[in-house]
């Protein structure tokens, strides 16, 4: 059986396709990243509306960002189950748009969630949301913090107006992973001078919707690897897809390419996708 990450896989509707065997689905029961305690993994999962993504460290400890779109709870606990997730420190909303708070309230019951982060706003209305009890804690702009060892979360941008949310860099060894949330006129300019140019992977903002992105956003960073999530009641701009491909970056849409998680060491990093069974039926 082919092996990644030495990874346990073994059954049921998960698949993944190994490197050597391009065409042929492999099943998938479980999913093990055997992380060494100074290594990292970011999963960006594969839902039927909205966003949510993981970030699993060596030290066992593991934070989500955002939750998802309304509706997709058991999309997620599949999910989370399949990577053996039982327990989650942390939660960062980055975006009042990204997460929902159904999935909120379930989350922090179910996997002992301690602490929420999120911008000063959303903070003050989950003060006054029944049934969130825990520690609250605001990220504003310029805001720097070692989440994990080895793991340096910055806010870029910060904004409150329409189309504006956190910009968050986490820093790794020498990788660098971006979350874009903002598309406001305001955040493009302020986000275009910044040094990003070590930028290696970069979510996509705004679901790749038409001027979520510009062509000179995507030279400024250079990535080598875009994450694009799927909303189905936003159209991402036809041509987008075009201008990442022209600027050599590798996209990965989890409409089109499941489940993505890419796993960091100190000098390089490694992806692998995991498709629904259905996909291939």
């Amino acid at each position: 059986m082919n092996v990644l990450f030495a990874f346990m896989l073994l059954f049921t509707n998960w698949y993944y396709i190994p490197k050597d065997s391009p065409a042929v689905p492999v099943k998938v029961e479980s999913i093990d990243l055997k992380l060494k305690s100074d290594e990292l993994a970011f999963t960006f999962f594969s839902l039927s509306d909205g966003e949510a993504s993981l970030i699993h460290h060596g030290n066992d400890e593991k934070v989500l960002i955002n939750t998802g779109g309304p509706g997709t709870e058991e999309e997620l606990k599949k999910l989370l189950e399949l990577y053996g997730v039982n327990r989650i420190s942390a939660i960062i909303l980055t975006d009042e748009e990204l997460y929902n708070m159904a999935s909120l309230k379930w989350l922090i019951e179910d996997f002992g969630v301690k602490e929420i982060i999120a911008n000063d706003s959303a903070v003050s209305e989950l003060k006054g949301e029944n049934g969130i009890d825990l520690n609250l804690h605001a990220w504003n702009q310029d805001f720097k913090q070692q989440l994990f060892p080895g793991l340096l979360a910055e806010v870029l941008y910060a904004g409150k107006e329409s189309g504006e949310g956190m910009d968050i860099s986490f820093t790794f060894a020498r990788h660098r992973v971006l979350f874009m949330n903002s598309t406001s006129p305001k955040s493009k300019d302020f986000l275009m001078e910044k040094k990003l140019s070590n930028v290696n992977i970069v979510k996509l903002p705004a679901f790749g919707r038409h001027d979520s992105i510009s062509e000179e956003m995507i030279k400024h960073l250079d990535p080598q690897i875009a994450i694009l999530f799927y909303k189905p009641s936003i159209k991402h701009d036809s041509n987008l897809f075009g201008l990442l491909n022209d600027a050599w970056v590798d996209v990965y849409y989890t409409r089109k390419h499941g489940t993505v998680t890419i796993k960091f060491t100190d000098i390089n990093y490694e992806l692998f996708t995991i498709f629904q069974g259905e996909e291939f039926k």
